[in-house]
């Protein structure tokens, strides 16, 4: 490299931003230092020492720079946007969000303070306005997957009052894109926009229960969905927790197999019924079957047998049709059936029922059991998780930047006091129960060079998981087989431990809590999950109307139940009525894992505080979804440390008894 004294200002600043970019911060700081002994005013590099200090840490430091870089040139939109950032970062969002505009008002088109604008809006609690913040940057910048991540996290609290058809491209581009959101958390939102599309609606009203005996054609109704792509996607996706819908597709799928008899099928109707098929094997067909239809199956079971038998080609509609009530990898004749030469979009029905299942089947073997299951609770959770694995899913929210254990817990949305904690730099990490995958997934690409141990009981859940992992290409996890209550055996520690809706189906929770606390480093943070009694008194009820009509866990009784629950909540039962807004309400593992679980223990937020005191661990703080709690919090409760006062926190539970309806999320460190 050349002499620094023998290099222009601009050419220095060049350099310097390689370095910089380059990851190289001390060669970068230096350069930027040595510019400014030239040319002491210099704005660039003043900002830049200011982006430094904002990465090792030094946040005000890093203000103070950014703010005398912009005395010095006020147009500067990239050094408002760092300023934003670190804003962001110091828990000062309003602060942040003025930034982000500053920026914008110099340059409109600047999609990252436009997402940027969104993080802070978001944080604010005014999710509407973050929508459409981030909704800007992905059409100034489509190619940026960072953008549409997150737009599909403000999409999570929206519900749309209007829709247009650019609205639904962007919508469906969100969902179409893999791994960038979780289907599940915006099913919603994109139900309430979907009512605004006519054909749609009309549909809807047509099926309504209200005219329930009205005639209708299935293959026209096929036909006017198949032509609804963003309807199609979802229905691929993930359940749909919407009662109306689950009514619509109930009489459709009836009728599609009433019509199959009539004739040749109109192949304008196959999108509608791959992503019938799809959305039932997904939901593990939670709907209700009667009577007739369960003789068509079986006179259609036999049929599809004969003509395999026989060689002969199956019709793809009859295919079908059977995916829609009953999982083809069940049958002799799928691996044979998968191996014909398909066209179309049956194929895809074909890798998800057949070609998926019998890979999971391939690697439970080659799984590791770390250690044994000796206690009878854990026995018998085990065997519920080995016969409903929870929960099914195909995409989900990966993070697009790891940061340090430091970075994540200090940074936005959590701000949590860490003290003079230091990251290390490949940090060791524990997933107590990690079920299908999701939640190790996403911690081991949250977090910088971390090497994840993902354990569960089940070994269907860790098989799941392992297939999602290896097709998602990420190698920093390792899956195995093991009971919490016996991890002391391990002989090894972590930097990171996060079990989240596992401790409360334990025999004893605060047994299996000790436990995790003792492999837990010095220092170490610890993410736990929950549930509440005050939140989950409707599942009480539910719970008691089970015992009281002895339904079982089989999925004939919980289909049974549910629709007990559909006719006691639309008979003005309040109580029941909250069970059938739970996501988990609308596919048949998680609606066992809500109401029908062998094992539940609840908690209120003075018990943890209490069993925290006793582990010795610090309540850092919680980590939420909806920032409109968060926010709804502040404004009750301005004190200080009252986001980390559980008895600040319980008071405000009382008063908004659904804040915490899912679980209690929460991190915590070890004295």
């Amino acid at each position: 490299m050349q002499d620094p004294q023998n290099l222009t200002v601009q050419q220095a600043i060049d350099i310097a931003l390689q370095h910089h970019i380059a990851g190289r911060l001390s060669d970068a700081e230096s350069l930027y230092r040595e510019i400014l002994q030239t040319a002491p005013n210099q704005p660039v590099a003043i900002h830049y020492l200011g982006v430094i200090a904002h990465q090792v840490g030094k946040n005000e430091m890093a203000v103070d720079l950014i703010n005398k870089a912009l005395a010095i040139k006020p147009d500067y939109a990239e050094a408002q946007n760092n300023l934003g950032i670190t804003l962001l970062e110091l828990a000062r969002p309003d602060e942040a969000a003025a930034s982000y505009q500053k920026a914008l008002a110099i340059k409109p088109d600047f999609a990252e303070a436009h997402s940027n604008l969104g993080l802070a809006l978001q944080e604010l609690g005014r999710s509407h306005e973050a929508f459409i913040s981030h909704r800007r940057a992905v059409v100034i910048n489509p190619q940026n997957n960072h953008f549409w991540v997150c737009l599909g996290q403000s999409l999570m609290a929206l519900s749309f009052a209007s829709i247009d058809e650019d609205l639904f491209r962007d919508l469906l581009h969100l969902i179409n894109q893999p791994n960038v959101v979780r289907p599940s958390f915006v099913v919603q939102p994109i139900i309430s926009g979907l009512l605004y599309n006519r054909s749609f609606s009309d549909v809807l009203e047509q099926m309504d229960a209200t005219y329930a005996d009205r005639a209708f054609s299935y293959g026209e109704i096929a036909r006017q969905l198949s032509a609804i792509p963003l309807f199609l996607q979802i229905l691929k996706l993930c359940p749909i927790s919407d009662l109306k819908i689950e009514r619509m597709l109930t009489r459709l799928r009836h009728e599609m197999i009433r019509e199959m008899g009539g004739g040749p099928v109109d192949k304008a109707g196959i999108p509608f019924a791959v992503a019938l098929a799809l959305q039932c094997h997904t939901n593990e067909y939670i709907y209700p079957e009667t009577a007739e239809e369960s003789v068509v199956i079986q006179r259609l079971e036999s049929q599809i047998k004969e003509l395999m038998e026989k060689t002969l080609d199956v019709e793809p509609s009859l295919i079908l049709a059977l995916a829609a009530y009953r999982p083809l990898d069940g049958y002799s004749w799928a691996k044979t059936l998968r191996d014909r030469e398909w066209d179309g979009l049956i194929k895809e029905v074909l890798v998800r029922q057949i070609s998926e299942p019998l890979e999971e089947r391939s690697l439970r073997p080659r799984i590791r059991r770390l250690t044994p299951i000796n206690n009878s609770i854990s026995r018998s959770v085990r065997a519920q998780y080995e016969e409903s694995p929870y929960p099914r899913w195909i995409h989900t929210t990966l993070s697009q930047t790891a940061k340090s254990i430091q970075g994540v817990i200090k940074g936005a949305p959590l701000h949590f006091d860490l003290a003079d904690y230091t990251s290390p730099d490949e940090p060791e990490i524990l997933i107590a129960g990690c079920g299908t995958g999701q939640h190790a997934l996403t911690t081991a690409l949250r977090f910088k060079d971390a090497r994840v141990l993902a354990v569960d009981l089940s070994l269907s859940s860790l098989a799941y998981a392992r297939r999602k992992t290896k097709e998602l290409n990420i190698h920093n996890i390792e899956y195995a087989q093991a009971d919490i209550m016996e991890l002391a055996r391990l002989e090894r520690s972590f930097d990171v431990i996060e079990c989240l809706g596992v401790l409360h189906h334990l025999e004893n929770p605060l047994a299996g809590w000790r436990v995790l606390e003792k492999l837990l480093r010095p220092g170490g943070i610890m993410k736990i999950g929950l549930y509440s009694e005050i939140a989950r008194q409707c599942v009480v009820v539910a719970r008691s109307l089970i015992a009281d009509r002895n339904y079982a866990s089989s999925p004939d009784d919980m289909r049974c139940c549910r629709q007990e629950i559909i006719t006691l909540a639309g008979g003005g039962n309040e109580m029941i009525k909250k069970i059938i807004s739970f996501r988990s309400f609308y596919s048949l593992s998680e609606c066992r894992d809500l109401l029908f679980h062998v094992q539940e223990h609840r908690f209120s937020l003075l018990q943890i505080e209490s069993d925290l005191a006793l582990l010795n661990l610090k309540f850092l703080g919680f980590e939420m979804q909806n920032q409109r709690t968060m926010e709804k919090f502040k404004a009750s409760f301005p004190g200080k440390n009252a986001l980390t006062s559980l008895s600040q926190w319980q008071k405000y539970e009382l008063k908004n008894p659904d804040a915490f309806r899912g679980m209690y999320q929460f991190w915590c460190q070890k004295m």
